[in-house]
């Protein structure tokens, strides 16, 4: 099982359609009327795709069959309430990344036999360590070969597994555009906010990015991005200060505080502090020590 083999295991595109199909269903579907939902005979010659996502997501548990084990449900209820189109795509989206980033599906990172999601779980820790101005998805396997030693620890060994981190990882929200583009988990790191930062609340810089860190361990701090620098050739990362974010997770800060989204300022009374980095490296003028998220912000 490989989430970055797109034609055996499944597409993000798919993914969203049966897990929309599910939420709105009246009463739960089984598994043959969902996928004729999804692909009916009369439209699709063949359902192989949407079959392999079905059964790669159930695998992975955003999916499971009810009591009586004949129909299909979500595993977990959406977080909130789904009132329009772009409401199924989120939903499906923060599942699906609380899915893949769950510790159950990543028992052991360098799995190369029943992987579960630990492929796709690497790659995208990889990726985010990078300097976001200079990575391009044409360069990583060649960026790849120079930073990891190890044959046995490759993770963009070929063509296929590039193209599905670029799919996934643009649906995941760590990625701009579908098929490649900029590294930007922004999409992300909005998304799982509040369950770092309650609207209203205010605390250290230092403290949230703990949080973030928790909630999306492929950033800063996150046990699968550690796991992964330590892999990797000492030289291959640009080396940070004391509390300097990563160019990815600057990116995010950056885009939040742009939009209002978050407030950040400096207090004198707290010893620790996150610095940004830029495009040409440290921002010492983006210094701070405390973070605010209004009541108004999403």
């Amino acid at each position: 099982m490989s989430l970055l083999n797109l034609t055996n295991d499944g597409l993000p595109n798919l993914l969203v359609v049966l897990y929309s199909t599910v939420a709105l269903a009246r009463s739960p579907l089984t598994t043959d009327e969902l996928l004729d939902a999804v692909a009916p005979a009369s439209v699709v010659a063949d359902a192989h795709m949407a079959r392999a996502t079905l059964n790669r997501w159930t695998e992975l548990g955003l999916f499971r069959l009810d009591d009586a084990g004949t129909r299909v449900v979500l595993a977990q209820e959406p977080a909130t309430a789904i009132k329009m189109d772009i409401d199924v795509i989120s939903a499906a989206r923060i599942a699906a990344r609380q899915c893949a980033l769950s510790a159950v599906n990543n028992p052991e990172l360098w799995a190369r036999q029943s992987a579960r999601a630990a492929d796709l779980t690497r790659s995208l820790a990889w990726l985010l360590a990078q300097d976001v101005y200079k990575t391009r998805f044409s360069d990583v396997q060649s960026l790849e070969l120079n930073q990891v030693a190890n044959d046995e620890l490759r993770l963009m060994q070929n063509d296929t597994r590039k193209n599905g981190l670029q799919f996934w990882g643009h649906f995941l929200g760590f990625v701009r555009q579908p098929g490649g583009g900029d590294i930007d988990p922004t999409l992300a790191v909005r998304e799982n906010l509040p369950a770092c930062i309650a609207s209203g609340e205010e605390m250290p810089t230092t403290e949230l990015v703990e949080r973030i860190a928790q909630q999306l361990p492929v950033l800063d701090g996150g046990v699968y991005r550690v796991a992964v620098e330590a892999q990797l050739a000492k030289d291959a990362l640009a080396p940070l200060q004391q509390g300097q974010l990563s160019t990815s997770l600057s990116r995010a800060m950056f885009s939040l505080m742009i939009d209002g989204t978050l407030q950040f300022e400096n207090k004198a009374d707290v010893g620790s502090s996150i610095v940004f980095t830029g495009r040409d490296g440290i921002r010492p003028d983006h210094r701070y020590s405390w973070v605010r998220r209004p009541r108004s912000a999403a």
